[in-house]
């Protein structure tokens, strides 16, 4: 694919950056379970930063936008948290 279609198509919401990485769906859950093995042990930062840049390559993926609602709620962090899940809810 050429880098000028390719951005066209991802400008348009054709294919995710995830796709044009070359990303499959498998690399994608494995790092979602490692964000939400970091939450489970306290490693909060490190989670967002895994589930932000999932969230960046495939926006689509209600699972990245709803553990992103689940560590915004450990944190106490309440109005991002509810916009997440809301995000998330849409996606399904």
């Amino acid at each position: 694919m050429k880098n000028e279609r390719a951005f066209d198509m991802w400008r348009r919401g054709e294919v995710t950056l995830a796709e044009l990485r070359g990303i499959g769906p498998q690399e994608m859950e494995a790092a979602r379970a490692a964000a939400g093995k970091l939450m489970r042990t306290g490693a909060l930062r490190a989670a967002e930063e895994i589930l932000a840049g999932l969230a960046l390559y495939d926006p689509f993926q209600s699972d990245v936008w709803r553990s992103l609602e689940e560590l915004y709620r450990r944190r106490g962090d309440l109005e991002p948290a509810r916009l997440f899940g809301d995000i998330g809810r849409a996606m399904t």
